[in-house]
């Protein structure tokens, strides 16, 4: 089987910057952005719950990227198979390619025998036609 591959090459200490700007940029975009904002809406929503309720502790950053973490994890858990990106992979099995192909030639074989039929019926008219 000739399967093609895509490769990347890097190579010397640009390669090297570039893989961990990529790296920095991912974890920045996944992990650091999305703790921010539950840091910031943490400390909004402990700011005014605070005349209410004895002293709600306020985030850093670090609390805020592992409520972000434990969200986006309750979330996959919860999610199952209903989530917009998933990570599967199809091998199809015998079976299911012997049903497929099973009905396909099914739906094949009716087609042929409706055609069949339509041609001896047209066939029969003209005999008629000839012979009268």
């Amino acid at each position: 089987m000739n399967k093609k591959f895509n490769v990347i090459k890097l190579s010397g200490f640009k390669g090297l910057l570039l893989v961990l700007f990529l790296i920095g940029c991912l974890g920045a975009g996944f992990l650091i952005f999305p703790g921010w904002i539950c840091m910031n809406v943490w400390n909004f929503i402990s700011s005014f719950a605070a005349s209410y309720m004895y002293e709600i502790p306020r985030m850093n950053m670090t609390h805020g990227i592992m409520l972000w973490a434990i969200i986006a994890l309750s979330a996959y858990a919860l999610n199952k198979n209903n989530f917009c990106i998933s990570f599967k992979s199809f091998s199809p099995s015998e079976e299911r390619l012997q049903k497929l192909i099973s009905r396909e030639s099914k739906e094949i074989s009716k087609e042929i025998l409706l055609n069949k039929n339509d041609f001896s019926e047209n066939f029969k008219d003209e005999k008629d036609k000839i012979t009268k």
